[in-house]
């Protein structure tokens, strides 16, 4: 049981009561047997502070059911009531690509790490970091964390650099104001940039003030704010070398500053910044990391289950799971492409194996499953000088040294990972076909 079927199962249970985080995690890790003391060390919370959330618990459980529920006999109380819910429950297919709703069965919780991200907004001033490539799951992450952060009763800002015109990307000044307003506007607080905004102290500092005074002073409760898409500044180098240490420097004030302690922030972008930073002004290695990895081959079982197909994940070449996650390396997108294809289908799959053979082989095709995401694809990497000389390297005769702007690139792209200081390819088959193109 993962942490948003925790959720949905307490809240279905328990009807208008409110659930915090630490009740969640209480609920779930003692659905797997274990004590408060592990609960304690696998969350990070006080073990007196477990104890006391897991007694609420108990009590709200006993009062909603009509009888008494503790930690030793809640499991198979609700387990027939969990039997009964799905198997009322008629799963309904969702096209990929989107976001996925909170309630939807193709979420696959892929770590530890998420329970830690809803933790960690919890401390002070701090800092959280979703990294991958597109189309990993980042946004059906931020929009948990969000909903985590409504439980929590905190406040929520959510900003996209996307939609943040080049113009004010490329200027620090007007980026700063662009940001203020949308806090501002998201938090219903009337924007009076011209009383803080004096050029004599510079644009960072005005807007720490704005941010500090007008915003967060007044404020009853922490506000998390998002910041998606931050690695579109990434490309703006002037602009990036004064945002991102100001990103840093909220971070480093709220160690010492109560009003700066109720800012949350949440960092989600495709890879590393390539800018030259002072490691010491980098927002990069501070607070919680959570890099979003291709899925196992236990976790395409577990999709494919959501999916009405029963798989099982044995380590043969010849298994549907392992077919499927060698062709793309695990891409989260793509093998939900594979897997909405295959539960569409009318009657049942007879070979599994050969139909994914199948569908593979013409995916890459005009018309094929995966060319519209091929293609776009390469025109990204087309428009991307440094990512093409660096693909053309990595593919090609001879052991050819990358630079590091070109496997940044690539990594951005998704085409390779780095790892112990090695460029690594990924995704084959996209490979294949861009080599295949260009």
């Amino acid at each position: 049981m993962n942490h948003q079927e925790a959720k949905d199962l307490l809240q279905t249970v328990l009807a208008s009561d409110e659930l915090s985080l630490i009740k969640v995690e209480v609920f779930r890790l003692s659905w797997q047997g274990k004590g408060y003391n592990i609960i304690s060390d696998e969350t990070g919370y006080d073990h007196d502070y477990i104890r006391k959330a897991g007694s609420q618990l108990w009590k709200s459980l006993s009062d909603s059911l009509g009888q008494s529920v503790t930690k030793r006999n809640f499991r198979p109380l609700l387990e027939e009531r969990l039997v009964e819910a799905s198997s009322q429950r008629k799963t309904v297919l969702e096209y990929p690509g989107a976001a996925l709703s909170f309630s939807s069965p193709f979420y696959i919780e892929r770590s530890a790490e998420e329970a830690r991200a809803y933790a960690e907004l919890n401390n002070p001033g701090c800092v959280l970091r979703i990294k991958g490539p597109k189309k990993m799951g980042k946004s059906s992450l931020m929009l948990r964390v969000l909903d985590q952060a409504e439980t929590d009763g905190y406040h929520r800002v959510s900003v996209d650099l996307q939609q943040a015109d080049r113009n004010i990307l490329t200027d620090l000044d007007l980026l700063l104001k662009w940001l203020c307003l949308q806090i501002s506007a998201q938090l219903g607080i009337k924007a009076e940039l011209d009383d803080y905004w004096n050029p004599l102290i510079g644009s960072k500092l005005s807007c720490t003030n704005y941010l500090q005074q007008a915003i967060l002073a007044d404020l009853d409760a922490p506000v998390v704010l998002v910041i998606n898409e931050l690695n579109r500044i990434f490309d703006f180098e002037e602009v990036s070398q004064d945002f991102l240490p100001l990103l840093r420097s909220w971070f480093e004030e709220a160690k010492h500053n109560q009003d700066m302690q109720k800012l949350r922030q949440v960092l989600v972008y495709s890879t590393e910044v390539y800018v030259q930073l002072d490691l010491n002004l980098s927002p990069f290695n501070i607070g919680l990391a959570i890099e979003l990895s291709p899925f196992s081959q236990e976790q395409v079982a577990q999709l494919g289950k959501a999916y009405g197909l029963n798989w099982h994940a044995d380590g043969t070449l010849h298994n549907p799971v392992s077919i499927l996650h060698t062709a793309v390396n695990g891409h989260p997108y793509l093998i939900q492409l594979v897997l909405y294809t295959l539960a569409s289908k009318e009657g049942l799959i007879e070979s599994p194996r050969e139909e994914i053979e199948n569908i593979l082989s013409m995916s890459s095709k005009p018309g094929g499953l995966f060319h519209d995401f091929l293609t776009q694809l390469l025109s990204d990497l087309s428009a991307n000088a440094n990512a093409m000389s660096g693909f053309k390297k990595l593919h090609g005769d001879g052991d050819q040294k990358l630079l590091p702007i070109e496997s940044y690139q690539l990594e951005r792209l998704g085409l390779a990972r780095i790892k112990d200081g090695k460029t690594l390819p990924v995704n084959h088959l996209a490979s294949n076909f861009l080599l295949d193109a260009i």
